[in-house]
C-alpha cells in the first residue's frame, strides 16, 4: 500500500511540475506577445516610452566621435523612423519626438537631414523590422543630394533569396504571410571585397552562405552584424572615401552606394567600444573625406546600446 501511495505521490508531482512549467513558459510567451500587434497585414513591435537619457547618451557619444576623431571632416546624421510610424493611425510612434530631442542635442557641425519622407509603410518588411533594399531608390537620392555626391543613376539587377520570415514573425503566433527578400546588385557591387576586421576575413558584400548558415536571411547583407568593416571597390572612377556609423539597417543601405565611393568603412558602435576606434582607424587618411551616422529611433532611444 506504501509503495502505491509512494508512486501516486511522484505522479502528481511530475504532473503538477509539467503544468507549472507549461504555465510559465505560457506566460512568457504572453508577455512577449503584448509588446507587438498585427495591423494592415503586417508584425508591429510596440514603441519605449521617450527614453531622454538613452538619447543623451548617445548623442554625446556621437559628438565626441566627432570632436575627437572626425573634426576635418564632412559629418552628416540621418534617423530611420520606424515603420510604425507610417501606419494610417500612427499608432504610438516616437519618431518626431524623438527625432526632435536628437537635433537639439548634436553638435552644430554635424549636418542633420531627413530620409522620413522618401520612404512608406510598403518599403518595409511584414514581418521584420527592416526596410527592403530594393525600395530605397528615393532614400539613396536623398544621401547623394545632401553628402554632395554627382552620379548617374545605378542599374541594378535584382535577385531573390525566397521567402523571408523576419525576426517579428516568431515573436508572435499569427498567420501572416512570409516576405520575400531580395537584393539589388552590379558589377561594382560583384567585383568589391568586404573586409571583415572581427574574422580576419574577406567576403562578399552579399554573403548568401552565411545567411543559410545563420537561419535569417537578412544576414546575406554584408555578413550581418559586425563591429568593423571595409568595402574596398578598387575598380570605382573616383578616390572618394566614406565612414558609415551604422546599425542592421546600414547593411542594406551601403551596398547601394558602393558606386560611389572607393572605400565604404563601416563601424557599428553596439559591438566596439568609441574610445578605442583610433586602434582599428588610420582617420588621417580620411581627412576631408564623409561621414554619416545613420541609426533607426529604436537604436538611438536605448540606453547602454552603444559601447
Amino acid at each position: 500500500m506504501k509503495k502505491v501511495i509512494t508512486i501516486s505521490l511522484i505522479i502528481c508531482i511530475i504532473v503538477i511540475a509539467t503544468l507549472i512549467i507549461f504555465l510559465n513558459r505560457q506566460e512568457k510567451e504572453e508577455e512577449v506577445a503584448e509588446n507587438f500587434y498585427i495591423s494592415d497585414g503586417g508584425i508591429y513591435e510596440k514603441t519605449d516610452e521617450i527614453n531622454v537619457n538613452g538619447i543623451n547618451a548617445n548623442i554625446e557619444k556621437i559628438n565626441t566621435i566627432k570632436e575627437n576623431y572626425l573634426k576635418s571632416m564632412n559629418t552628416y546624421f540621418t534617423l530611420i523612423p520606424d515603420k510604425t510610424y507610417y501606419l494610417e493611425n500612427q499608432i504610438d510612434t516616437k519618431f518626431r519626438e524623438i527625432e526632435n530631442y536628437t537635433k537639439e542635442k548634436l553638435n552644430s557641425n554635424i549636418e542633420y537631414f531627413e530620409i522620413s519622407n522618401d520612404l512608406e509603410l510598403e518599403d518595409y518588411y511584414k514581418t521584420d523590422m527592416h526596410w527592403k533594399q530594393e525600395n530605397l531608390e528615393e532614400v539613396i537620392k536623398t544621401v547623394q543630394y545632401e553628402l554632395n555626391i554627382e552620379n548617374e543613376e545605378s542599374m541594378y539587377e535584382e535577385k531573390t533569396l525566397g521567402s523571408f520570415y523576419g525576426t517579428y514573425y516568431t515573436k508572435i503566433k499569427n498567420n501572416v504571410e512570409p516576405d520575400e527578400l531580395k537584393y539589388l546588385t552590379n558589377n561594382s557591387i560583384e567585383n568589391s571585397v568586404v573586409y571583415n576586421e572581427e574574422t580576419k576575413t574577406n567576403d562578399k558584400v552579399y554573403n548568401t552562405e552565411k545567411a543559410e548558415e545563420t537561419g535569417n536571411k537578412y544576414d546575406a547583407f554584408l555578413s550581418g552584424a559586425s563591429a568593423l568593416e571595409i568595402v574596398k571597390n578598387e575598380k570605382a572612377n573616383t578616390d572618394k572615401k566614406l565612414i558609415i556609423f551604422r546599425d542592421s539597417f546600414g547593411s542594406s543601405l551601403a551596398p547601394l552606394l558602393i558606386e560611389n565611393y572607393k572605400e565604404i568603412v563601416l563601424i557599428d558602435l553596439r559591438y566596439i567600444n568609441h574610445t578605442v576606434l583610433e586602434e582599428y582607424i588610420d582617420f588621417s587618411e580620411y581627412e576631408n573625406q564623409d561621414v554619416l551616422f545613420i541609426y533607426s529611433n529604436r537604436v538611438i532611444n536605448k540606453s547602454g546600446i552603444f559601447r
